[in-house]
């Protein structure tokens, strides 16, 4: 990923969700570690997401107010600034390796693979394949992923969390 790619992708996300889901990479990276062996993985994966949907709830909730005819608003947002903060732990992943930062496709794949990997076993190959799938079709990439041996709610959120990235 080139640096017009990455800005690119940081211009569908508004300044909101963006500060935002910064700060929920970073409590997820200092949260990870102490967690890693007292919760499940599984757990860990869906953190930046209830992370991002609890701070952005909480963020509406104070500076936009009506939270009744806001909240599935709040939510959906929350939503983007958890994929944001999965996206981010991987390009920072690749940023500290030596080499290059990944292309998109790369991104989406070692997202998806990050994603799915506490709930069933996935090869690059596999996880390349959702990452495709789930830019062109939705519900075959659900299906794809249900045939790995994920439960369903893996599935949509792998699939709803790459379509943010």
């Amino acid at each position: 990923m080139d640096l017009l790619e990455l800005f690119g992708y940081l211009r569908q996300f508004n300044a909101d969700v963006l500060v935002i889901g910064g700060i929920v990479a970073v409590c997820c990276f200092f949260l990870g570690k102490p967690l890693k062996g007292r919760v499940s993985d599984k757990f860990l994966v869906f953190l930046p997401f209830l992370l991002g949907a609890a701070l952005y709830f909480a963020y509406g909730a104070v500076f936009a107010g009506n939270v009744a005819e806001n909240a599935g608003i709040f939510v959906k947002n929350g939503f983007s600034c958890g994929s944001f903060a999965t996206a981010a732990k991987v390009v920072a992943a690749q940023l500290f390796k030596k080499g290059e930062a990944p292309d998109r496709a790369a991104l989406r794949a070692e997202c998806a693979e990050e994603m799915l990997s506490p709930y069933c076993a996935i090869t690059k190959a596999d996880a390349e394949r959702v990452a495709a799938l789930a830019e062109t079709d939705e519900e075959q990439a659900k299906a794809f992923i249900l045939s790995l041996g994920a439960p369903e709610t893996a599935a949509e959120l792998a699939v709803n969390a790459l379509k943010e990235i």
